[in-house]
């Protein structure tokens, strides 16, 4: 018997994504069994309508997350959720590995030290270790953090592909977030330059009055730059000059972590 032709309909016309909830419903439903499902299938189990499950198939399958068998008319998860899976389970690799170095910084600085996930055009928050000052800083895990006003953003962006970068300021408003905020595309890439050539950054009060930042990037063993881990704290305790002496300090702890997840390289 022939096997089964299984295609991803990239020829599919474009259609208006249904509902949220809708949509995960349908993903739901086709990974609680093997083998796939048909339309009137999933319209059964969820009480849908074939047109309202057709709709989100049809968008799912555009976008790779569904798969549709064309000559079993049947549709299965796609591998484009392995990938999606594998940057959860990448991000919390992460922080088992980079703890150790996060908590050394920790103790030589006495500020709030951060492990910051890159995700899409932002940071997220993965990790976080306090400083035992009275004063610390208002983040938790899970925030989300510009790339352009932060320590661990414009890192971030300093080692990324000349493509990936130029497509990310072509896509993102630089809107001030502090008047210290770097908003000219021109004067940010110039600026990156610069944090590429001594392998960390400074946030000088860009993205919060009165916090100061230093950081550098986390690469993953293929190269590309992933992550990145701060310390951050108040003005008057963590001036620019102390951040800038630590700089070296974070950029070399950052490089061991990287070199953990198979990185060979150097800055």
């Amino acid at each position: 018997m022939a096997q089964a032709m299984v295609t991803t309909s990239t020829n599919a016309k474009k259609v208006n994504d249904p509902t949220p909830v809708k949509t995960l419903e349908v993903l739901e439903v086709l990974a609680s069994v093997n083998g796939g499902m048909g339309v009137t299938e999933i319209s059964r189990a969820l009480n849908l309508s074939k047109s309202t499950v057709h709709r989100i198939l049809t968008a799912l399958v555009e976008r790779q997350y569904v798969l549709k068998d064309e000559t079993s008319r049947r549709y299965r998860l796609g591998f484009k959720l392995l990938l999606l899976s594998s940057q959860v389970l990448d991000s919390l690799e992460l922080r088992q590995i980079a703890r150790p170095e996060l908590v050394e910084l920790a103790n030589k600085s006495r500020e709030t030290v951060h492990l910051v996930w890159l995700e899409g055009d932002e940071g997220v928050y993965v990790e976080k270790i306090d400083t035992p000052e009275t004063i610390g800083l208002l983040s938790r895990v899970g925030k989300r953090v510009p790339l352009y006003s932060t320590a661990v953003g414009k890192t971030m962006l300093a080692f990324m592909e000349d493509k990936r970068l130029a497509s990310y300021l072509a896509r993102v408003k630089l809107t001030p977030v502090t008047p210290n905020t770097i908003t000219d595309p021109i004067m940010l890439k110039e600026h990156l330059v610069r944090v590429r050539q001594q392998g960390f950054a400074l946030d000088c009060e860009e993205n919060r009055l009165g916090v100061i930042c230093v950081a550098a990037p986390i690469f993953h063993s293929n190269g590309q730059v992933i992550a990145a881990i701060s310390i951050s704290g108040p003005e008057f305790r963590f001036p620019v000059a102390r951040a800038q002496e630590l700089g070296p300090v974070v950029r070399e702890a950052a490089l061991r972590i990287s070199k953990k997840l198979g990185f060979i390289q150097g800055f």
